[in-house]
């Protein structure tokens, strides 16, 4: 379970209703629910929740690429017996005559 500060909370509270709670017509509770959303909010972005988050995602991406690659792979990917002219044309030289696939 987390544990928030709560003395921070209050005091947050109360400076945003003296500065700017009054003019905007707030009550007290009202600050202390945006100070309580600010709070949890802070907790959410605290650098051990954003890596245990990062982590999460990285070990699922990997998880779901290693499966897609497997998926892809098939016998004729590295197949080596596709003729030369599949890949140059007549028009595929290069100067001096040079055949340059583009890779």
């Amino acid at each position: 379970m987390k544990r928030y500060n709560l003395s921070e909370i209050m005091k947050n509270a109360h400076r945003s209703y003296k500065y700017s709670g009054k003019r905007q017509g707030k009550t007290f509770g009202e600050c202390l629910k945006s100070a309580w959303r600010l709070a949890k909010l802070q907790a959410n972005f605290t650098v051990e929740a954003v890596k245990e988050r990062t982590d999460k995602f990285l070990a699922e991406r990997h998880e779901a690429m290693s499966k897609a690659a497997k998926a892809t792979m098939h016998e004729g990917y590295n197949n080596k017996n596709i003729p030369v002219s599949a890949y140059y044309n007549v028009n595929s030289t290069g100067r001096f005559g040079s055949r340059y696939v583009g890779d």
